[in-house]
């Protein structure tokens, strides 16, 4: 599913400080924030594939899409103040291309107003006790409710939510009453903070992402840094620093975690739960205060070129002394999102051992630049796998398990290329575009791994990730397990630099104005189905709450639509024939019915159905836990001691592959697959040349 999360850009602390004093205006929009807003409405008009002309009707939607970013479940703004910006809705359009970010800033400015009296309100709810006897609930779906007529139903919401949060933390989380109230103190008192550290940039990455989210989900405007951590973080999963993972707390910069090997956990001072609470120059020893700073500017500030010092000025986890530790920065390989491997010993059905290779690919990685120039030690995804399954070869492995649960997608190329190390050659996917369909082949003759072959799926796995599924199922070249289907994702971003397209006496500074991630193309399977909306069902499909729970792309606002292209003659491996997988269905029915934690996870999903058909959470302690907790004492207390051991380790050394019902599940399709298709895993590939015949 898409990665790009808005989030806030940068603090300016003045402008904090005033807004306390002042009533929390928002800060005015800047000229070159203007300029921008304009390149981004033509470049919309003209890049994107619908091709939209900004009218009365999309300034509707924008408006609706803008209020929905700021107050999502309809308790900050009153129904008063949105009738009254609907007064001016129609103007927006016109507005926008001049570069007028009035309206942008108005409704801001309200929200901050109403933000702040809620805020209060909240601060006084948490220190009231809370009846969760009383029968009561809240609604689950802000789509069913209208904003609330006057602050009394506003205040009635908060009411709902503050005690729906402090009844999550006592009966999910086991927190007792004082540990909750902590914890939602320091959580609304972060969130106020946030809002609060907005700037003009903040409110101009919102608005314009609100108007590129009318024409599809997946085109945004991001600020220059958000974008330098996309390209940086998320696709060639490296940076410069010092290897800590940080979170937000009470105004504080927390460390969260230690990236194993690299330079802050090499030098050992710096542990986790640590506050960092300012930096202090080399050059001069002038103090740098972060405290109160937002999150992503306390990074900005750690981070720096691989070979200088930073000097971090730090509070030791339960202590109030003040220590400087000085970290020489390095290049930080994000490993946590790299392909790991392992190898896991089964036994088929007549008791023969065999031996199953399984690789977790959390993302399609991969430096685009210095694989082209050819560099050997290139960070990609490919390259990783093909390691991996070379070693498989060595020891013997029986059947390759290719894990893409919760993978969200990542570069096109590798996608391609990694498909290409299981098939000969071929289409991998159809793309169509303004000029037509064109395909992306893997012409890279021979395979790395030719023999039996399973992919694990989830509605997680989205974008590059149905580009690899969708070959996987067209070629017949492997099993495919997992939810009803992948996320939906069809379409194709492009990161367009908003510099470029500035005047050009405003190009100096080449960074300075973000860029526009741009829906331009639409992807197609080899078979001429589009992975919009319907995704890549699986062979075998194993029960899941996922497939209930609304986060794919079908549910998401102005989603583009299914359709077809012609499809293209390819090989087919014909591994998974119709007759096999109804005898792996069967026999997996048969296990899962007499699988006590099956028919368990088939009563969470009958109650979660239930649940959203009243679109409403009771409040009543009682209803609550049957809905919520396990009945099973052992089950509640195993399920408790899996997630402190979890978090006792840091990420990288978190086993690939964890033996649990619903992989042991897997595991036992698996070994079904070997036994009962072992001709069929034998035979050779019908040629595309067959095919097309």
């Amino acid at each position: 599913m898409p990665r790009l999360a808005l989030r806030p850009l940068v603090l300016i602390a003045v402008l904090a400080l005033m807004a306390v004093i002042v009533g929390a205006q928002a800060p005015v929009a800047q000229p070159e924030e203007q300029e921008t807003a304009r390149i981004v409405v033509d470049l919309l008009q003209h890049g994107h594939m619908a091709h939209p002309v900004m009218n009365d009707e999309i300034a509707k939607n924008w408006f609706d899409s803008y209020i929905k970013d700021l107050d999502p479940g309809k308790s900050t703004f009153l129904k008063g103040d949105i009738e009254e910006f609907r007064k001016d809705v129609t103007k927006i359009d016109d507005q926008i291309r001049e570069g007028n970010l009035d309206f942008a800033h108005q409704v801001f400015n309200k929200f901050l107003e109403r933000e702040t009296e809620r805020y209060k309100l909240q601060m006084e709810l948490l220190k009231q006790k809370q009846d969760f006897t009383v029968d009561e609930s809240l609604p689950d779906d802000p789509d069913k409710i209208d904003y609330p007529a006057d602050t009394a139903e506003a205040n009635d919401r908060i009411r709902k939510k503050v005690k729906f949060n402090l009844l999550f933390s006592k009966v999910v989380e086991q927190l007792d009453d004082a540990e909750a109230v902590r914890k939602w103190t320091v959580r609304y008192r972060d969130l106020d903070r946030q809002w609060h550290q907005f700037d003009s940039g903040d409110i101009l990455q919102i608005y314009l992402t609100s108007l590129t989210k009318t024409f599809d989900p997946h085109s945004s405007y991001m600020g220059p840094k958000d974008l330098e951590d996309m390209l940086n973080q998320q696709l060639h999963l490296s940076l410069e620093g010092i290897g800590a993972s940080l979170r937000s707390e009470d105004g504080y910069a927390v460390v969260n975690d230690l990236i194993p090997g690299m330079a802050a956990d090499r030098d050992g001072r710096l542990q986790p739960e640590d506050k960092i609470i300012g930096i202090q120059k080399e050059e001069n020893g002038e103090e740098i205060d972060l405290v109160g700073k937002k999150l992503p500017d306390v990074v900005r500030f750690i981070r720096g070129p691989r070979g200088t010092k930073v000097r971090l000025i730090v509070q030791p986890d339960g202590t109030k002394e003040r220590r400087i530790y000085e970290i020489t920065r390095e290049r930080v390989e994000l490993k946590e999102q790299h392909a790991k491997s392992k190898e896991i010993d089964a036994k088929l059905r007549d008791g023969k051992p065999v031996k199953l290779g399984v690789i977790s690919l959390p993302t399609f990685y991969g430096d685009t630049v210095a694989i082209l120039r050819g560099d050997a030690d290139a960070v990609s995804a490919t390259a990783d796998c093909r390691r991996m399954l070379n070693q498989f070869k060595k020891d013997g492995v029986d059947l390759v398990v290719m894990d893409l649960r919760g993978n969200g997608g990542g570069l096109l190329e590798e996608a391609k290329t990694l498909s290409g190390l299981f098939i000969d050659t071929g289409p991998v996917v159809q793309v169509k575009e303004s000029q037509g369909v064109k395909h992306l082949d893997d012409d890279d003759a021979g395979t790395a791994w030719d023999g039996p072959l399973a992919l694990l799926i989830d509605k997680s796995s989205a974008s590059a990730s149905e580009i690899f599924a969708g070959v996987i199922k067209d070629y017949d070249r492997g099993l495919i397990i997992g939810d009803s289907s992948t996320f939906g994702k069809g379409t194709v971003q492009s990161i367009v630099m908003i510099n470029d397209h500035a005047r050009r006496g405003n190009r100096r500074n080449a960074a300075n104005r973000g860029a526009l991630k741009l829906t331009i193309q639409q992807f197609y399977r080899a078979n001429g189905d589009s992975t919009q909306i319907h995704g890549v069902t699986p062979h075998i499909h194993l029960p899941s709450l996922n497939d209930h729970r609304e986060f794919d792309e079908a549910k998401m606002a102005n989603a583009l639509k299914f359709d077809k292209v012609e499809p293209l003659p390819h090989d087919n491996y014909h591994r998974v024939p119709a007759d096999l997988v109804a005898s792996l269905v069967a026999l997996s029915d048969a296990r899962r019915k007499s699988e006590p934690k099956f028919q368990k996870l088939d009563d969470q999903i009958k109650k979660l159905i239930e649940r959203k058909s009243r679109h409403s959470i009771s409040l009543n302690e009682a209803k609550f836990r049957a809905e919520f907790v396990p009945e099973d004492p052992e089950e509640r207390a195993a399920e408790e001691k899996a997630k402190k051991e979890l978090k006792k380790k840091k990420f990288t050394q978190r086993d690939v592959w964890v033996s649990d019902f619903m992989n042991d599940e897997i595991i036992h399709i698996l070994t079904d697959y070997l036994s009962l298709g072992s001709k069929v895993l034998a035979a050779a590939p019908e040629r595309a040349k067959a095919v097309a015949e």
